[in-house]
């Protein structure tokens, strides 16, 4: 199984696709570890919903950030990284695919769920930025309570947000409404003029 990666810090979000990039040309390692950080779930599941098996699928995306590593200096529009990456794990998980099976690419199983388009992804992730954005721009205590009960793998009990946030199990829903209706207000101060709650 992979290895659960630290999220993102508020400094992190803020930075964009162009300004990270620029920094991991430079030789800053703590960039490109957030970089790996932000962009390694959407290779992770592109790997997956492609049909590789978990081996597969990690060895896809060590290989996609081997590559990045290897044309960093080469992308163009380093603002459309996302887009670039997403290309770039689809063509990898074709070629592992492809080197695995004796059987032709077109007999292979469909993938259990069916795969989004690029710009589908795109904007999902897109979004996600947004919403790492705005998180980064909300008091501490919102945003901790906010990446207790959505972000985390495994939620905790209300009793132990309760118990950390020192506030009674009856006041985790208020306190969560104000916090996301505070998220809101950031998302669409960002542009997002759907964001449904």
């Amino acid at each position: 199984m992979r290895e659960r990666l630290n999220p993102e810090t508020p400094q992190d979000s803020a930075r964009g696709d162009g300004a990270l990039l620029a920094a991991c040309l430079s030789g800053d390692e703590d960039a490109w570890r957030t970089l790996v950080e932000r962009y390694s779930r959407l290779a992770w599941s592109i790997a997956l919903k492609s049909g590789l098996s978990e081996d597969d699928a990690a060895d896809a995306v060590q290989n996609v950030f081997t590559i990045t590593l290897r044309r960093l200096e080469s992308l163009r529009d380093t603002e459309r990284f996302s887009a670039w990456l997403i290309t770039t794990t689809h063509r990898e998980c074709w070629r592992i695919a492809r080197s695995n099976s004796h059987t032709p690419l077109d007999e292979l199983p469909e993938p259990i769920d069916p795969e989004p388009t690029s710009d589908e992804i795109v904007i999902e992730w897109e979004h996600a930025s947004l919403v790492r954005e705005a998180l980064g721009q909300i008091d501490a205590r919102c945003r901790t309570l906010l990446e207790s009960l959505f972000l985390r793998d495994e939620r905790p009990s209300y009793d132990t947000i309760a118990a950390d946030f020192g506030i009674a199990v009856g006041s985790i829903g208020p306190t969560r409404a104000r916090c996301l209706q505070r998220l809101k207000a950031k998302l669409e101060g960002l542009g997002v003029v759907d964001a449904r709650w």
